[in-house]
């Protein structure tokens, strides 16, 4: 497990303050991004305030992230540690739910 900090709300409408939690190691075909700046848009701040009533908290907003690849599993082979990329970051989709099912979303 890897301690990372981020900016969480702690219920809805709150201000984000600091967060510590764990991440899971990486997986085969995860790659770790050292983030560097986050883009906070206007669907992170209808999550915060719970607006759509299906928000989950602590939260922590921000999903159009710019880092450095710090890590790579055993078979990526589009990156390398210190790549810098750029990402609409949603990680470990269900593969099962029907937003899945209906194309919107992605496997590299």
């Amino acid at each position: 497990m890897v301690q990372v900090i981020g900016y969480a709300a702690k219920k809805a409408k709150a201000s984000l303050t600091p967060f510590y939690f764990e991440r899971r190691n990486l997986l085969d075909h995860d790659v770790m991004i050292d983030i560097q700046y986050c883009g906070i848009c206007h669907t992170d701040i209808h999550q915060v305030k719970n607006e759509w009533g299906r928000s989950t908290y602590p939260m922590v907003p921000g999903h159009e992230i710019v880092g450095n690849v710090s890590q790579v599993g055993s078979k990526v082979k589009q990156f390398k540690v210190g790549d810098k990329v750029g990402v609409g970051c949603f990680v470990d989709s269900c593969r099962e739910c029907d937003a899945f099912h209906q194309g919107l979303g992605t496997i590299l």
